[in-house]
């Protein structure tokens, strides 16, 4: 009992020895004034943040990325080549690679593959997807079927094959590689002003 009695004594604000007892009441009020001062202008001063409930719940639409059912631009039907795509058995790890030319259809498992269309360089210029042999952006527009239902119809892109494309369970697809064949108009027209 002893050794509690100091601390009731500072707890009753009871002068300790040798000290000032109206400084501590003055320091201990002039403490408390302080803190109420420096609470209330923190609050005054505080902004108030409207929460715009009305912000979209999600990320803006990239136009790089693949749909179901995606629109293909006219001139991607007019360049004609070759792709290879490789086929991932996720749960097997097996990969096959596949060989489809433009306007055929190739049958794998369950899965039919048709390249309906080829880009040398992909590029986006306001909305508007263009074909510029200058980008170095190789992509093809494939249609996959698997147990003869469309799951897939949209773009696959060399470069990046991880990033877009079909999204499967039990799959993953991507291009391999691609071999667009020159345009015929410009062959006969280089032909015809050399002769």
């Amino acid at each position: 009992m002893a050794e509690s009695a100091p601390l009731l004594r500072v707890y009753r604000f009871t002068p300790i020895e040798g000290s000032n007892p109206s400084l501590s009441a003055t320091s201990l009020w002039i403490g408390l004034f302080l803190m109420v001062l420096i609470l209330c202008t923190g609050c005054d001063n505080k902004q108030q943040n409207s929460i715009q409930w009305q912000l979209p719940l999600q990320a803006p639409e990239d136009a790089h990325t693949a749909k179901i059912y995606a629109d293909m631009p006219a001139w991607a039907g007019l360049n004609q080549g070759q792709i290879e795509l490789v086929f991932l058995h996720k749960n097997t790890a097996r990969k096959t690679v596949i060989s489809v030319s433009k306007g055929q259809v190739v049958s794998f498992k369950n899965w039919r593959i048709r390249v309906l269309g080829l880009a040398q360089g992909l590029r986006i210029k306001s909305g508007a997807l263009l074909d510029d042999p200058d980008m170095h952006n190789a992509a093809a527009f494939v249609a996959l079927e698997n147990n003869e239902k469309l799951v897939y119809r949209g773009w696959f892109y060399q470069e990046f094959p991880e990033l877009f494309g079909l999204d499967d369970p039990n799959w993953k697809v991507w291009l391999k590689s691609m071999n667009i064949q020159p345009d015929l108009k410009e062959k006969t027209g280089s032909l015809s002003s050399a002769g």
